[in-house]
């Protein structure tokens, strides 16, 4: 079925092999996750680093017409990326652009108590932090004071600073620089998720030669604090499907983001191996034990021909076996039945470690997320597979 779907894209695979390569795929990723974004901030923070992307593509003549951003889409604080000029689309593809914060409470010899905007997943330590302050004059975030995250027995959250007078509510969040290990071709940094924004907004890129119509959301606001249900996180998705009218909403959409692996370590602790990292992208069933999306059959049968396709174009995307935590993919399902799950292979995304992940799995999710959305233009496709 997708063989016949892709004549029509004929010259896809050639041009995603000439415009995606690993340099320019780290680059990408590098320019989201050393730009710090907490939740509620992405529009002002990585925003603006995902619009200096697409003006130096552009720049280059590699950028299609096909293709528009909006820093704050219907009013949502999400960021958006517009393929193709129809109001609807057969698929939206979410990755969230935010990253996991904590906020300042009020000063007491010379510590900052601190309040979780995520879901906690580290143990007890002392890990390097910064204190983002609102900055008037450049509309965004700038350094307030550089410190240490304290993490106590008891799950309490503190931070340590020479700088005593930051306002309340102050945001922090974990210190972390993107880098390349050219041997393994482990990328380590905030890879939760700019790593997944990275391969939507590389797609993007690629299809912007393309005739296809699909929304690219990179959300604001999933995270929050999972532990009191679903409505307390995935807000930034929530607002975009609430503010969307009913005939615009589209059949099928896509959830990418980190699918976490438990790393194998030796007796000194130290990493030896993350299990799957380099294998390729992933796509999976459930999230959360069905607490969070879960895919129709039908739709992971078509999932697993795109599989199968794919990889006699040596693009990898394998079905996740494991554990998937839930994402944006609530708010998906409460729109639509036909929620993909993609995602990458990634280890301790919430810090408890340095994040990481692997370069060749990013150009893999970045190409076979190119090809889900080429193949879901067609609706004899969409039909076939009870999507439409």
């Amino acid at each position: 079925m997708i063989h016949e779907v892709l004549k029509h894209y004929e010259k896809l695979f050639v041009h995603l092999d000439e415009v995606l390569n690993q340099d320019d795929a780290f680059n990408v990723f590098k320019q989201i996750a050393d730009t710090y974004g907490p939740t509620l901030s992405a529009r002002y923070t990585r925003g603006r680093v995902v619009k200096n992307i697409l003006e130096d593509w552009s720049s280059r003549g590699v950028l299609g017409s096909n293709i528009e951003l909006d820093l704050n889409y219907k009013n949502t604080g999400n960021v958006c990326i517009n393929l193709g000029s129809q109001s609807s689309k057969p698929i939206w593809s979410f990755a969230h652009l935010d990253n996991i914060s904590y906020l300042t409470g009020p000063i007491n010899n010379g510590i900052y108590p601190l309040t979780r905007f995520h879901e906690p997943r580290i143990v007890p330590g002392e890990r390097k932090g910064i204190a983002l302050v609102y900055d008037d004059k450049s509309q965004s975030l700038i350094p307030g004071a550089e410190g240490i995250i304290v993490t106590d027995e008891n799950n309490n959250c503190s931070f340590k600073s020479d700088v005593h007078d930051l306002p309340l509510s102050s945001r922090v969040v974990f210190q972390t620089e993107a880098t390349l290990d050219g041997s393994t071709g482990m990328v380590y940094g905030s890879v939760d998720d700019a790593f997944g924004c990275a391969a939507l907004v590389l797609s993007a890129i690629a299809l912007s030669a393309f005739d296809v119509e699909a929304l690219i959301v990179l959300s604001d606001e999933e995270e929050g604090v999972v532990g009191v249900g679903n409505t307390g996180f995935a807000r930034g998705s929530r607002r975009l499907i609430s503010k969307t009218e009913l005939q615009d909403l589209p059949p099928i959409m896509s959830v990418t983001d980190l699918h976490e692996v438990k790393p194998l370590l030796n007796e000194s602790g130290d990493v030896v191996e993350v299990t799957g990292c380099g294998d390729g992208s992933l796509f999976a069933g459930f999230a959360s034990g069905t607490r969070g999306g879960v895919t129709p059959p039908h739709v992971l049968a078509a999932m697993r021909e795109l599989s199968s396709v794919l990889d006699g174009k040596d693009i990898r995307m394998r079905e996740n076996e494991s554990y998937v935590s839930r994402s944006d993919c609530v708010s998906a399902m409460m729109s639509t039945q036909n929620v993909i799950l993609l995602g990458f292979p990634g280890a301790y995304s919430h810090f408890e470690k340095t994040p990481r992940a692997h370069i060749a799995d990013l150009l893999n999710l970045s190409k076979s997320h190119a090809v889900l959305t080429a193949v879901s233009q067609s609706l004899s496709w969409r039909k076939h597979y009870q999507m439409n």
